[in-house]
Formats: structure tokens, sequence, C-alpha cells
């Protein structure tokens, strides 16, 4: 009898547990302090690796100045991480979690491939998409208020402009050659730039297009080499980018050589060798670094971090889609994913009192006054369709294994796309 009635209590025990434990995590009638998360799921595995640590760190930093500011309507921001292994796959498995499993009503991050996976998962359950880093022309015009979509940093139909007329100007090439990865956002890189350099003058002699993960480019190199050109410019990602250039340096081939931004990272020199990468460009949206809002952050980054953000990394870029999306949260006065859509575009665009904080922008609010965000990336404005520009383009170029900084052009008077 004793072994019976202890069985029962112990079976009573557990249930009580289990009851508390689900009460205390659905913020259910307990009175308990229920955060409100913030899903932000980048590749922290894949080709998209290497921007990872720095982005994480921006989205951490953005979230603790929410929280010391207040939090979002009285609720302090739990951010809630998934790794989308820079794949389709990763992401469409990593934002099914992250709705269903941990009910996010927001989420942060994704890049171009997994960020196009997810866009009507996003429309159906009513969580928005803010981007820092998805360049992809697929979203020019599938985001904005009442399509969940929205992108803090600039389209592949801006940096193809940008890349044209910077190949044209200031590197003066008019004829090159154009090695494409068949991804998603390679491609689009590569679209937009072939539409615009011809649009202004220059011609796209040769394209190639690299099958992602193949074990040899030879015969793609070869091909190239037949066209005759003497510079080419290359969007694909760090794996297949990685294997190209050692192929190419191990052939000898003398080209000029400008690359799109999946490949402006460390790990790619170190990947390819010093010495294959040796004077290859990269162009790459940026910040003003003078200005006071670029400013604020980096001091804040380096006082938490222990090193200075770099422009044109996309940290800037996460660090206002986190603040962004905090701001258009509260001014829903709710903690839903419907009330940031209906005051995403409001809050970060002119017409309003100019605001370059959380703490700020909760304050003015409060007094009953529109706001216009003004982030670390640049004054938001983002159009009907959820998509903002940039103040700046940075030529970079690679010296002794080390990406230096060639030249920071305005790109405020570029044409658009």
């Amino acid at each position: 009898m004793e072994g019976k009635l202890e069985k029962m209590l112990n079976k009573g025990k557990s249930l009580l547990k289990y009851l508390l434990i689900s009460f205390f995590a659905l913020g259910i009638s307990t009175g308990v302090h229920a955060d409100v998360k913030f899903g932000f799921m980048i590749g922290y595995t894949g080709d998209y690796a290497a921007w990872a640590p720095p982005l994480d760190n921006a989205a951490k930093l953005a979230v603790e100045e929410i929280n010391n500011a207040g939090g979002v309507n009285g609720e302090n921001v739990a951010l809630v991480i998934e790794d989308n292994l820079s794949t389709i796959e990763g992401s469409v498995k990593g934002a099914r979690k992250l709705i269903d499993v941990h009910n996010v009503p927001v989420i942060v991050g994704p890049e171009s491939d997994p960020l196009v996976a997810i866009i009507q998962m996003a429309r159906d359950n009513k969580v928005p998409v803010i981007t820092s880093s998805a360049g992809t022309q697929a979203i020019d015009k599938e985001g904005g208020t009442g399509k969940y979509i929205y992108r803090v940093n600039a389209s592949d139909s801006f940096l193809g402009v940008a890349y044209a007329k910077v190949m044209l100007e200031t590197l003066g090439k008019s004829k090159v050659g154009l090695f494409v990865e068949n991804l998603e956002g390679t491609m689009s890189a590569g679209d937009t730039f072939t539409r615009n350099f011809s649009r202004f003058g220059g011609e796209v002699v040769k394209t190639v297009t690299l099958t992602p993960g193949a074990n040899s480019y030879y015969n793609e190199l070869a091909e190239m080499e037949k066209s005759g050109v003497d510079t080419v410019l290359i969007a694909a990602g760090q794996t297949t980018g990685v294997t190209l250039f050692k192929q190419m340096y191990s052939r000898g081939y003398d080209w000029t050589v400008c690359v799109t931004t999946d490949l402006q990272t460390d790990d790619f020199v170190a990947g390819a060798g010093n010495e294959a990468t040796q004077g290859v460009f990269a162009l790459v949206p940026g910040q003003v670094e003078s200005e006071e809002s670029w400013q604020r952050f980096s001091g804040l980054y380096e006082a938490k971090f222990g090193e200075k953000p770099v422009s044109g990394y996309y940290q800037a870029e996460t660090y206002d889609a986190i603040m962004v999306t905090a701001l258009a949260m509260q001014a829903s006065g709710g903690l839903t994913g419907e009330g940031v859509d209906e005051n995403m575009i409001d809050i970060a665009t002119p017409g309003g009192t100019m605001v370059r904080s959380f703490a700020d922008g909760v304050k003015e609010l409060a007094s009953g006054n529109d706001i216009d965000y003004h982030g670390a990336s640049g004054n938001i404005n983002y159009n009907e369709f959820g998509n903002a520009g940039a103040p700046a383009i940075r030529l970079l170029k690679v010296d002794s294994g080390e990406w230096v900084v060639s030249e920071v052009i305005d790109s405020g008077a570029f044409p658009p796309s």
C-alpha cells in the first residue's frame, strides 16, 4: 500500500511541477513577467557563417539597449536564436520552429535565399521578417505593410547601379566578364549588375554560370579566358568562391577581379590564400562614419565587445533592424507581429521627430508624436515595399591578406535601378 501511495504522490508532484512550468512558460494567471520573443535567424554555419559573429553581437547589443530602456511596452525582449545553416532547407525548418514552438511575433536577420524561402510562411502566420543583409531583387516589390517583409540594407538593385557606376567611372572598365553562381542571391547580384552596366554604356562580354559546390571550375575558367576580357566580376558564395580562386591562381589567370559582398570576408581571403586574392576589389554599402548615429553605435559596440564595428559589414543594419522592429511594436501598443507590420514604415520615414535611440523613440511616442528613426546604418527611409537604401559605397581592396578601404563614394546621387 505504501508503495502505491508513494507512486501516486510522486505522480501528483510531477503533474504539479509540469503544470507550474507550463503556467510560467505561458505567463498564464501567475503574474510572472513574460518576455516578448524576437526570433533571430541567420547562417551561423555554412556559406554565411563568416558574417554571423558580428551580426550576432549587433543584435544582442540592440536588445540590451532596449531592455535597459524599459523594454517594449513594459516587456523585456528575449532574443531566440536559430541557425538557418545558410540554406533554404535550414531556413524553412528554423522559421517553423521559431513560429510554432517559440511563438515569436517577428523574425530578424535571414539572408537572400533563406528569406525568399519563408515569405509565404511569414504572411500566413502574420510574422514580419526583417532582413539586415538580403540583397536579392526578388523582394524588391514583395514587402511592405500587409506583406510582412522588410529590408534595412540596400537591395541588389541599388548595388547593381553602384557596381556599374564604380566599374565604369572609378575603375575605368567598360568591358567585363561575369562569373555567377547558380543561387538566388548571387544570380540576383549578377542580373542587376548586367542590366545597369549595359544601361550606363558598359558591356558584359561573357557570362559564365558556376554550379554550387563543384570540385572543379577549370572548364568555366577556360571558357572565360576565350572571351578576351581583362576584368571579371565574381558573384559567388564562400565555398564556390574559394575553389574558383584557388584554381584561377593555379592556372595563372591575370584578370582584374571584383567580387560581390558574399566574398567580402576575412574567411574568404584566408581560404583562397593571400596570393590568390591580392588586389581583388569589393564594393559594399556602408555608413557615413562621421554621422552622429554611427559614432554612437560604434562607441557602444566597442565598449561592449572590445573592437570597433566595420562599416559595410551589416552590423549597423542588424542593430537597426532590431531597433525599428522594437519601435514599431512600441508604437502599436501591443506585442504582435500585426502591430509591427502596421507601424514599421511609419516609424522610419520622414515626417516625424528624428530619434537616434530606442529610449528617445519611446519618449516621443509616449508624447503622442510621430517619429523618424535615424539609425547607425543611416536614415532608414522605407519605400512602399519596405526597402531602404544606403548613404555611401565603400570600395575595398585586398592588400597583403587584408581588406582595406580604397575609396568611400557618396551614393546619394546614384540614379534608381
